[in-house]
């Protein structure tokens, strides 16, 4: 049971892919293209003054790491990129991240941040298309509008996700302290060897890094102002809300009744507060064509796109697993009473099977 859960992740939604025709992939591949556009047309504004953008989170981390080694606090650590159009100021980014997170990029450090930053932009593409190929998706959802941003900014959460997906029992435990996240896929997932490591390794960081944690937690409500402020102008989850979280988490917790892992990869995008365009990839695994080419859609976050289009998933999912779990009732009863064929019993309980584990 336990390689037939490891092994769903690439199974869901299969015959999404098995009755899709040429004119649909095609469909689909040019609506990721114009949205993915869409997204990251503002680097070629006044062109080659926006290139300072791409690769702009890897080299926020690599500062942030690069501070703490030399001695200052990692949560000053700043990224300035131009203005659009542009202008004598700057964007000024600064680093919000857990102590795990400054410790995990200490390694990098030696590198000269320039080349540390085309080496990383490397690192994110190859972890996209593993990724892809990992769920066994057409290449051409690399164009994936949120996959596309993440790669451009150098973003760690494109490796994490990765790390996740990978089949090995440990890697996903590097994961967390890249993005503190990665914790709910990985207890959905019932990762629990690489918890477990992750659970030894960040206590002991406490410990071995007391400092580094007192600092951050001295900090952490200036960080938490910036972050939902103007690090993220409130994200693109469902927390802007209160309202629309509550009716977004009680979705998904009815959806967690039949699809335990949908509940948990959707959770980040549509709950985490302060989430970015790309947090939209953990819907990835799911492997719904109709589900991404929603989340493609490139909105301005004040839409609050994604959150509604996961609950509208949501609904639709609970709607098919109650279908399904009462003709499965069904049969069930008519086989007891005698009226029904057992071939036809078992294609039902077939198919609840298949609600509880897709």
């Amino acid at each position: 049971m336990q390689q037939e859960q490891r092994k769903s992740i690439r199974g869901r939604h299969p015959v999404a892919f098995g009755r899709a025709t040429v004119a649909a992939h095609v469909t689909l591949a040019l609506w990721f293209a114009y949205n993915a556009w869409q997204a990251i047309e503002g680097i070629f504004w006044q062109w080659p003054a926006h290139l300072d953008t791409v690769g702009v989170d890897g080299r926020l981390y690599y500062r942030a790491a690069q501070m703490w080694l030399s001695g200052g606090d990692p949560w000053t650590a700043s990224t300035a990129t131009n203005t659009w159009p542009v202008s004598g100021a700057y964007v000024h980014e600064l680093f919000a991240a857990p102590p795990p997170t400054v410790i995990a990029f200490v390694p990098f450090v030696w590198i000269p941040e320039t080349l540390f930053v085309v080496g990383w932009l490397g690192l994110t593409v190859a972890a996209a298309v593993y990724t892809i190929r990992r769920l066994r998706l057409p290449i051409y959802w690399l164009l994936f509008p949120p996959m596309v941003t993440g790669i451009m900014s150098g973003n760690p959460h494109v490796v994490c996700l990765a790390m996740l997906l990978c089949s090995s029992k440990w890697l996903p435990a590097l994961a967390a302290p890249m993005k503190a996240y990665a914790v709910i896929p990985m207890v959905i997932e019932r990762q629990w060897r690489a918890l477990a490591l992750l659970a030894v390794v960040g206590a002991a960081s406490v410990v071995l890094f007391w400092p580094l944690w007192s600092q951050y937690r001295a900090e952490a409500a200036g960080i938490q102002a910036w972050m939902s402020g103007p690090g993220t102008d409130g994200g693109f989850s469902a927390a802007r809300d209160p309202r629309l979280f509550a009716l977004t988490a009680v979705a998904l917790g009815l959806l967690a009744l039949f699809d335990r892992r949908a509940a948990g990869w959707l959770a980040v995008p549509a709950l985490w507060p302060a989430t970015q365009y790309f947090y939209a990839t953990f819907a990835l695994p799911l492997r719904s064509p109709w589900l991404m080419a929603a989340l493609a859609y490139s909105k301005p976050k004040e839409a609050v796109v994604v959150p509604w289009v996961i609950v509208a998933y949501a609904a639709c999912r609970i709607v098919q697993g109650s279908g399904r779990a009462y003709r499965g009732r069904k049969a069930r009863g008519s086989l007891r009473g005698g009226n029904a064929p057992e071939s036809q019993v078992g294609l039902d309980d077939q198919a609840l099977l298949g609600c509880r584990l897709c």
